[in-house]
């Protein structure tokens, strides 16, 4: 195995403070009481800035569809300190030569990669490509940006179905983070081993 492909939200970072807390802490203004995040959106997808995604999820999760609202909470998220960097994340991506970031998050994901001090040597959002994971279109191009065929590339990442279940789709080698591995060294290790 000669490359690396990671998703970012749920894997190399997560946000420093509940979600929820921050929908709630922000939407008090707005008459945001109960958030709820099981509502689905089907369809939407993280094209370009985001927002139109966004506002809906806001929307939906809240009940609230104040722009001024869904504004706080977008610009709060674009921000590095409401983002925790996972232990161990940067000394890898530093360390593993033909690695990749790829992820399905809006056009703000390479300045927040840039203000945390994360960089891989191929960055694909699904965003800038118009194309999501668990295509396997998004996973070709981390191969042809690599350089590398399928089956020497690991992808790990959080989702099942978008991570997991799309990489080996492509023809990945795949882990689920949190199932396969749980930490940035227990990956480094594995990989070394490979």
């Amino acid at each position: 195995m000669r490359g690396l492909s990671l998703d970012v939200g749920g894997t190399l970072i997560v946000p420093a403070e509940p979600v929820e807390d921050v929908y709630r802490r922000l939407g008090e203004p707005f008459g945001v009481g109960a958030v709820d995040f099981r509502v689905e959106a089907p369809g939407l997808t993280q094209s370009g800035d985001g927002r139109p995604f966004w506002r809906e999820v806001v929307r939906r999760s809240t009940g609230c569809a104040d722009l001024d609202y869904f504004e706080q909470l977008y610009a709060h998220y674009a921000r590095p300190e409401a983002w925790t960097v996972r232990p161990g994340a940067r000394e890898l991506l530093d360390a593993w030569r033909y690695s990749a970031i790829v992820s399905n998050w809006d056009t703000r994901l390479r300045q927040l990669l840039w203000d945390l001090g994360l960089d891989a040597g191929v960055i694909l959002i699904s965003g800038e490509l118009g194309v999501e994971k668990p295509d396997r279109r998004i996973f070709m191009k981390v191969c042809h940006h690599l350089g590398l065929e399928p089956g020497d590339v690991t992808h790990v990442g959080d989702s099942l179905r978008d991570d997991v279940e799309g990489a080996r789709a492509a023809g990945f080698k795949a882990l689920h983070w949190g199932t396969d591995v749980s930490s940035f060294a227990e990956l480094g290790a594995m990989l070394s081993a490979c």
